[in-house]
């Protein structure tokens, strides 16, 4: 019975953390303006993370304690003891090798094909005026009005949503296509990265390097197939690039030193890439300085302190006094309104229709309790340099999952939980390889046909089911069809509604030098080819006593002709949220046209 006590008293305050979900809850903020789900819902949205917190640490922390009392075979948290858990190798031969390089080549070559063999046609499609706008507009302002950050409001980043400005760099070519492949690039690169981490992690392990390259196929396969659903998408490349970076410089020692600068020079970098993931980014770089701390690393410390100075001191050097204001007033708009604007509640866990969310939390819970086991377990010979880039890799996912816990629908949950499924996964497939018997059958199996690279074959297998959903054909004419997207033209993303509409609107404001779009069509200055009149190019971000005033001002400068004020198109935009700037608008401006459900105002 002493044996089961962990799990018992784990599970029993995850039923309590269940039953008592609804009444954890910080009180409503009644000061808050801003419309979304929280408003109407009166929920404050740092509920789901208190939830999350209280769902996960009690039951993880009491199976940690009782693990401990109840096993002796384990190791500790005296850093000062031959017995601290990441100093503990079980003196078990660790084999180091090169091996796993030729199958890295491989995946790299096989995604590689698949990247070129990809049907780009099907990205020629009608283009979603919200969320393409958000990549298309923001370009177009810094190259007419050549200011970065005084031209726009970013939702995503300063390199995240000019996208299109790298792919004026890159490919000579900025366009819905150009954006499109961009894209594209990124989601390669992160099949690219995730297989780096697999090869780095598997790397660690003290397995024959038969087994480890049995073990790195299967899991690398599992990772590249989930990639596009469960990794976020292009914003995460860096993210991914970043972790192999943090985990190559904790691990190891050669230039462990100048990864650890660049790690604190991904300080400003990541701010500049996406604004959640320089959120995250900086998490990750505050626990790696408490972990340098704990153990005693000034130098390490010191190294990485130098590279978040020294990036942050150029970039206050070298850019305009009026851009770093307009810089931070920009972070902190985004990650102060983001929640009240954005959030969805998170769904209670075992409810009606709480399936995916559910599993979400399940799958945490049950890598935690795996890596509770992978850390202090001594009957799991594991190198501490894998315990470390495992545990790495988790955190990060955790963090990452904040995604969930702030816009909780089906695909914010899905996409965020990458990272932690992959440890979850990751865990089992170590801890059979260490225990079944089937492995030492394998082995044997494999020794017998030593006229057959077993790894190998398995491998082939994979890779011709892994592109049998591709068109390998396309591999021939990818210059051409890379061309053909990059360089369409933008009619063909319009249908004939899209199409009629924009050719009016571009008929109404003529004499117009800018467009301002009151509606989720934000994509129309694109198609126009003009800058947006305002910052606001993204009219969600018009919020009452916070932005409003800055937008009737610099509407007042601009003075368009014609204002876009309605449309049938309805993303995440409630008028309540901008009563003053509507007000403004009705009293310089009065109806023209209903265009088809597209209503005009122009200015009297």
């Amino acid at each position: 019975m002493k044996k089961y006590l962990p799990i018992l008293s784990s599970l029993i305050l995850l039923v309590i953390s269940i039953i008592f979900w609804d009444f954890i809850k910080l009180p409503y903020d009644e000061s808050n303006n801003i419309v979304g789900q929280p408003f109407f819902n009166k929920f404050h949205p740092i509920n789901d993370k208190i939830r999350f917190l209280f769902f996960i640490t009690p039951s993880v922390l009491i199976y940690l304690f009782f693990y401990l009392r109840v096993n002796t075979n384990t190791f500790n948290f005296n850093i000062k003891s031959k017995e601290y858990f990441l100093y503990g190798i079980n003196n078990k031969e660790i084999y180091y090798d090169n091996s796993l390089n030729f199958y890295s080549y491989l995946f790299i070559l096989l995604i590689t094909l698949e990247f070129f063999s990809l049907d780009l046609n099907r990205y020629i499609h009608t283009v979603d005026m919200f969320h393409d706008g958000t990549f298309l507009v923001p370009p177009l302002n810094y190259i007419e009005n050549k200011e970065l950050l005084k031209s726009t409001i970013y939702n995503y980043g300063f390199i995240g949503n000019n996208l299109g400005l790298l792919s004026n760099f890159v490919l000579g070519y900025y366009s819905i296509g150009s954006v499109t492949f961009i894209s594209l690039i990124l989601i390669y690169l992160n099949k690219v990265f995730i297989i780096l981490i697999s090869k780095k992690i598997i790397s660690y392990l003290n397995f024959e390097e038969i087994i480890k390259k049995l073990l790195f196929i299967i899991f690398t396969f599992f990772l590249i197939v989930s990639i596009p659903h469960y990794f976020g998408g292009p914003r995460t490349s860096l993210f991914l690039f970043f972790i192999i970076l943090l985990g190559s410089a904790l691990c190891d020692n050669s230039f462990s030193k100048f990864k650890i600068l660049l790690v604190g020079i991904f300080s400003l970098v990541s701010l500049l890439w996406w604004f959640d993931i320089g959120f995250y980014t900086n998490i990750l770089i505050i626990l790696t300085a408490i972990y340098l701390i704990l153990n005693k690393e000034n130098k390490k410390l010191l190294v990485l302190l130098i590279g978040i100075i020294s990036s942050w001191s150029l970039f206050l050097l070298i850019v305009s006094l009026e851009e770093i204001k307009e810089f931070f007033y920009q972070l902190n708009f985004i990650y102060s309104t983001s929640h009240y604007s954005l959030s969805i509640e998170y769904i209670k866990p075992f409810s009606a229709n709480s399936g995916r969310w559910t599993k979400a939390l399940i799958v945490i819970y049950m890598a935690s309790l795996m890596l509770i086991h992978l850390n202090f377990s001594k009957k799991f010979f594991v190198n501490y340099k894998f315990k470390i880039f495992v545990s790495l890799l988790f955190v990060a996912g955790v963090i990452v999952f904040n995604d969930a816990l702030m816009r909780s629908d089906s695909m914010h949950v899905k996409s965020s939980s990458g990272l932690y499924t992959s440890v979850f996964v990751l865990l089992i497939l170590v801890f059979l390889f260490q225990r079944i018997e089937i492995i030492t059958k394998i082995k044997r199996l494999i020794y017998n046909l030593k006229f057959i690279n077993f790894n190998l074959v398995i491998f082939i297998l994979l890779s011709l089911a892994f592109l049998s959903s591709s068109k390998i054909t396309n591999i021939f004419y990818a210059k051409n069809n890379i061309k053909k997207l990059v360089k369409a033209e933008d009619s063909l993303f319009l249908d004939n509604n899209l199409s009629a509409f924009l050719k009016r609107y571009e008929e109404l404001s003529k004499t117009d030098d800018c467009v301002q779009v009151l509606s989720s069509d934000v994509a129309v200055p694109y198609f126009l080819k003009k800058p947006s009149c305002t910052q606001f190019f993204m009219p969600v971000f018009i919020l009452n006593g916070i932005t409003e005033n800055k937008f009737i001002d610099q509407l007042d400068k601009s003075s368009p002709n014609i204002i876009l004020f309605k449309s049938p198109n309805i993303i995440l935009l409630d008028t309540l949220n901008m009563p003053n700037a509507l007000k403004y608008v009705e009293e310089k401006y009065s109806f023209y046209e209903n265009y088809n459900g597209y209503i005009f105002y122009k200015k009297n």
